[in-house]
């Protein structure tokens, strides 16, 4: 008797000795999975701004670029960078778009910027894979390996989470942080023992130095932790005080480390000063809804949070809450005026996870529903559920979904603890109908996936698959410049050496001008200055385009036939495409000085307004729906005293009837209306705030 339960505990001993080191090889699967999907991809349009922010905190600690997201992966990559990084003079910044500026110019220009991301993928791919083993790690504490093990499998084979590991952006670190922070908050509340309470602490300050979006999951969270202690009855009065204040000093541990990460500083500078973009004031003043605005403003005057903390969050409820002016979306194949429908996120999740790993997570949600579980389980499946509901309803509060997949990332970490739990249930019933069950949804999803090259496009077969999936959305989950080094390499093969220009016609590509200059690519602006008279818009030579602009867009005035006619397709790269030919295009023409006018205003400080007015005109009466054309020509009337041009300009896009306005936009446009019609001086009214500049 006495050898046999010598046997069962030398087994048990073994398996714990093996459980960690199986939890280290599926964070590095999933590592080695993210390598082979993005070992093609160039920079997305973001990184440049947060590796050269990041570099710039943890040399000078001045935290003034970048505001706009918390500074946990921006500070961990910095500290990567080789130190022949090289950061050159930064001048005085205004608007995003002079930071773009200079950022890229010291990306592209001055650093061998190859080396460079390569030096970044190799930080995040360290920093995300620590948090794909922590979240193992805990997993298994709270509910058993098998639990963990499926929960790092999906992890390792879902490519939304693939494709975000090796890129210096929020999404990533957000769900896997926020991961975390769930399982901790299972152990915490089944035990409310001091152990986990400096965890789940510390995975609180970890996701709020991840994205400001965090704030909404952990809100659902602490929901749920709040009533795990009023629930426990032992202890009386005393008990409920207690585990109150373990809750307290875990959500202060958490807010202590998110201000380590910004130096211990409320100023964003370490001489006190705060040398953002915009200023602080302006930036909570642009908040349209009085109780957000009333609040950062409190936290932003009795230094609650530090202020580039409080600059970010305030530019994220700007954009992301309220949203960016945005009239129509497309969401599965049909265009929606006004907000967003309902169903946006749920159908962006259906058409971007491997359709074999959602059933196996929809199975674990049945499984773990009929199951007795136990307290830790089933505390951290309530966790679960609250930060996923917060999150989600965070998503469909905002009238814009321009992010995509990206945003709802903390969704599929949800959906992966699900299906670890399908995993765990499988295990312990050793049911073979269950077991090959979650084999053949494994094989299913590896079958699916393993040979998609590019992992950030990846779409499902609902929606065509990766390359039709065009058709159905156009969000950054499709594209977000990562095919720049395909496209560079075939002007260099095949464009150069013919001597015509390379004209782009897509928005991100058009982004990257410092990027191509880098790389010695000589891509031309349809518009290279004000006195263009280029009005017919004929232009010879090659052009980019996305496969989206092959179809037909009425509320952009968009037609793609006569803009293609004469012109043929001579590559693909993903849902970048290459033509050749002559077109005439008045309407890209027109795009591209308004691009041109928001340079001049808000890069090189330009304030000739006669002049801009008549560069604006031509535009608004092709494209009369252009809220940043609109807008700016009302403002260049406004300060030449025109009170009746100006009220034109801003009722035409009140009027126009091709993209009906985001609701907020019109609200502002009407008031401007009102108060110029009611005959106020024009030198009293400020001009509006371009909604496209965030």
């Amino acid at each position: 008797m006495r050898d046999a339960m010598n046997a069962v505990v030398a087994s048990l001993r073994r398996r714990r000795a093996l459980a960690v080191p199986a939890l280290v090889l599926l964070a590095a699967l999933a590592v080695l999975r993210s390598w082979y999907g993005t070992r093609l991809d160039s920079f997305t349009i973001d990184e440049p701004w947060h590796i050269v922010a990041g570099t710039s905190y943890v040399r000078g600690g001045d935290m003034h670029l970048n505001p706009e997201h918390p500074p946990l992966a921006k500070r961990w990559v910095g500290a990567w960078m080789p130190a022949d990084f090289r950061l050159r003079p930064e001048p005085a910044l205004e608007e995003k778009s002079q930071e773009r500026e200079w950022v890229e110019q010291t990306m592209f220009l001055d650093n061998d910027f190859a080396r460079v991301q390569q030096r970044a993928r190799l930080a995040m791919w360290a920093l995300n894979g620590a948090l794909l083993l922590a979240i193992g790690v805990l997993l298994r504490r709270a509910a058993g390996f098998a639990w963990a093990a499926g929960t790092l499998a999906l992890l390792a084979l879902e490519p939304t989470i693939g494709a975000h590991l090796p890129v210096v952006m929020t999404d990533g670190p957000l769900a896997l942080t926020l991961g975390v922070v769930i399982v901790a908050a299972g152990l915490l509340a089944a035990t409310w023992q001091w152990r986990w309470v400096a965890v789940f602490g510390a995975a609180t300050g970890l996701a709020l130095g991840a994205k400001h979006s965090a704030l909404a999951g952990l809100l659902g969270v602490g929901l749920v932790l709040l009533a795990a202690a009023l629930a426990r009855r032992d202890g009386g009065v005393g008990g409920l005080a207690l585990r109150g204040a373990k809750l307290a000093v875990a959500i202060m541990l958490g807010v202590a480390l998110l201000w380590a990460q910004y130096g211990w500083r409320f100023h964003a500078d370490a001489d006190g000063g705060d040398r953002f973009n915009r200023p602080i004031e302006d930036k909570i003043a642009d908040v349209s809804t009085a109780p957000l605005r009333a609040a950062l403003a409190f936290a932003d005057r009795h230094r609650l949070l530090p202020r580039a903390y409080l600059w970010g969050l305030a530019d994220t409820v700007r954009t992301g809450v309220e949203g960016r002016g945005g009239g129509t979306h497309l969401v599965w194949g049909r265009l929606y005026h006004g907000r967003t429908p309902w169903f946006t996120w749920p159908a962006i999740l259906a058409a971007k996870m491997p359709l074999a790993l959602a059933a196996l997570a929809l199975l674990g949600l049945v499984l773990l529903v009929r199951s007795r579980l136990a307290p830790t389980t089933r505390w951290m499946l309530a966790a679960l559920a609250a930060a996923s509901a917060t999150h989600l309803a965070a998503l469909m509060a905002s009238p814009e979904a321009w992010g995509g997949i990206r945003h709802a990332t903390p969704l599929l970490c949800a959906a992966a603890v699900l299906a670890g739990g399908a995993v765990s249930i499988a295990w312990k019933r050793r049911s073979r109908v269950l077991l090959g069950v979650v084999a053949a949804a494994f094989a299913a999803a590896v079958a699916m996936t393993a040979r998609e090259p590019r992992l950030w496009e990846y779409h499902n077969e609902l929606v065509g698959g990766s390359a039709g999936a065009y058709r159905y959305f156009e969000n950054e989950g499709l594209d977000l410049g990562q095919r720049y080094g395909e496209v560079a390499a075939f002007h260099h093969a095949e464009i150069a050496a013919g001597g015509l220009p390379l004209y782009s016609g897509h928005w991100v590509m058009s982004l990257m001008e410092n990027q191509w200059r880098g790389a010695h690519v000589d891509v031309r602006r349809r518009v290279q200055g004000l006195d263009d008279d280029n009005v017919a818009g004929v232009y010879d030579g090659w052009f980019l385009y996305s496969v989206y602009d092959e179809v037909p867009r009425p509320d952009r005035e968009w037609d793609p036939a006569p803009v293609f006619e004469g012109m043929h397709r001579v590559a693909r790269f993903g849902y970048i495409t290459v033509w050749r030919g002559r077109q005439r295009n008045p309407v890209g023409r027109a795009a591209a000085m308004t691009d041109e006018v928001m340079e001049y205003i808000y890069k090189r400080n330009g304030d000739d307004w006669q002049r801009v007015a008549r560069c604006l005109e031509p535009v608004v009466a092709l494209r009369p729906q252009a809220v940043d054309a609109g807008v700016e020509l009302g403002n260049a009337y406004l300060r030449l005293g025109d009170a009746t041009r100006a009220a034109g300009a801003y009722r035409r896009l009140l009027e126009q009837d091709q993209a009906p306005l985001d609701a907020r936009v019109e609200q502002q446009l009407r008031a401007q209306v009102s108060r110029l019609d009611a005959g106020e001086d024009p030198s009293t009214i400020p001009p509006l705030r371009n909604p496209w500049l965030e």
